[in-house]
């Protein structure tokens, strides 16, 4: 049963039978019903034409039973009575029991008719008696099994030729359906175009969400080849970075283990500790990569003001402090090692975020360093390049996204969302964010 109607077109031609079946089958009873009874008042009203002429001949007794039998006989094999007080005579050989309210009807001078075990009964009072024809309903009956034959086969041709009909009208309006079927199974994995618009109406919220699905997997997808290139840069440099001061460190071990040498000693110490912060930077922004954000709704010029700051414009965002203030004071330290204060800080709408612009009043970035100055271990030949990656992984982290440009100094903006909207790491604000 699962399997024959897990099919839409089996369920819609299943309820289809049913429909016809459900409006066929009552209005063929019905048919019958009303056919039988308007063949039934029509023989009686004929039945009763007849009797009534025949009364106004007056034929006598004899003649009457003759007059009778030829109308039992004309209405399909019934027999003819006279009543006359208390005796009866039929027109056949076999006596009819008659009902008693037409005996009853008789000696009230009062016409009958009506059926009585199958059999219709008219009569017209006469003289203290009366006459009257038996005539069995068998063929009024036979009426009804007649019609039920004629629908059982002419109804159940049309009901076939009806469903057939269906079923080219139904394949034809499905054929939308099967050419969308046959476009995915056509497509290649790497294809993750948008969807025609389809013809039908009802199919277009199912294209609109298959595209929004291929929109969002087409994104994801982007940012996986991103971050995997990334991942790969990320692991070439710092081979590199700490290539360097251990190489260094190698070198000062080997003067000490020939001779004590206080120089040595100080540059092993040195580049021991330089490498110490290349570690500790790379765990920070491991750890930063990896989430662990507690936003809640925060007063960006407020928040700024208590970290000594002059900020224009106002923005209330949905942010972590303690990760703001580790992105705020890596570009303040960015800003002192290679810029000169003092630091403005811009606040400016944008759609569903505010940017956060820390611009210092140095020269700004070299034009070869704009394009890769947030990826780590990037910089101008002096620091570890860390700092701004801190920037962009914070920003990243909240959803939003960083930017530097030359404005006057070098500028440095992050984008956070505004405190009315649910942050999602690593994902615009909303849907097209």
């Amino acid at each position: 049963m699962a399997t024959a109607f897990s099919s839409l077109r089996a369920r819609l031609f299943a309820l289809l039978g049913l429909a016809l079946l459900l409006l066929l089958v009552p209005l063929a009873l019905v048919s019958v019903k009303e056919a039988e009874k308007a063949a039934a008042e029509d023989l009686e009203r004929a039945i009763f034409s007849r009797l009534f002429l025949l009364k106004e001949e007056g034929p006598k007794e004899e003649a009457l039973l003759l007059e009778l039998f030829r109308l039992g006989q004309t209405y399909g094999g019934g027999a003819g009575f006279v009543v006359r007080g208390e005796e009866v005579r039929f027109t056949e050989l076999q006596d009819w029991p008659l009902p008693e309210p037409l005996l009853l009807a008789l000696r009230e001078g009062r016409p009958y008719q009506g059926v009585w075990r199958g059999v219709l009964y008219v009569a017209l009072p006469e003289g203290g008696g009366g006459f009257g024809l038996a005539v069995p309903l068998e063929g009024v009956s036979g009426l009804g099994r007649r019609l039920l034959y004629r629908y059982a086969t002419l109804g159940g041709g049309l009901f076939l030729l009806v469903f057939l009909l269906a079923y080219l009208a139904l394949t034809w309006a499905l054929r939308p359906l099967s050419r969308l079927e046959a476009l995915l199974q056509a497509r290649s994995p790497e294809d993750l175009s948008p969807l025609p618009e389809p013809p039908l109406s009802e199919l277009k919220p199912v294209v609109e969400a298959l595209n929004a699905l291929l929109s969002r997997v087409s994104h994801l997808l982007e940012e996986l080849s991103e971050k995997e290139a990334l991942a790969r840069r990320f692991a070439h440099h710092a081979s590199h970075e700490l290539r360097t001061p251990l190489t260094a460190l190698k070198g000062y071990l080997e003067v000490l283990r020939r001779r004590p040498e206080p120089r040595a000693l100080e540059g092993a110490l040195r580049e021991a500790a330089r490498l110490e912060r290349r570690l500790s930077g790379l765990l920070r922004l491991s750890q930063l990569e990896a989430g662990g954000l507690r936003p809640r709704p925060l007063d960006l010029k407020a928040f700024l003001a208590e970290m000594g700051l002059a900020v224009e414009g106002e923005g209330v965002v949905l942010a972590d402090p303690e990760l703001l203030a580790l992105a705020v004071e890596n570009v303040l330290e960015n800003a002192r090692r290679h810029g000169r204060p003092p630091v403005r800080v811009l606040l400016q709408r944008e759609g569903e975020g505010v940017w956060l612009w820390l611009v210092d009043s140095g020269p700004g970035f070299p034009e070869g360093l704009l394009e890769r100055a947030l990826e780590p271990f990037v910089h101008g030949g002096e620091g570890m390049g860390l700092g701004l990656a801190l920037v962009a992984a914070v920003a990243r982290l909240h959803g939003g996204r960083a930017r530097v440009e030359n404005r006057g100094g070098a500028a440095v903006g992050l984008l956070l969302p505004l405190a009315s909207l649910k942050v999602s790491p690593g994902a615009p604000f909303r849907e097209g964010g």
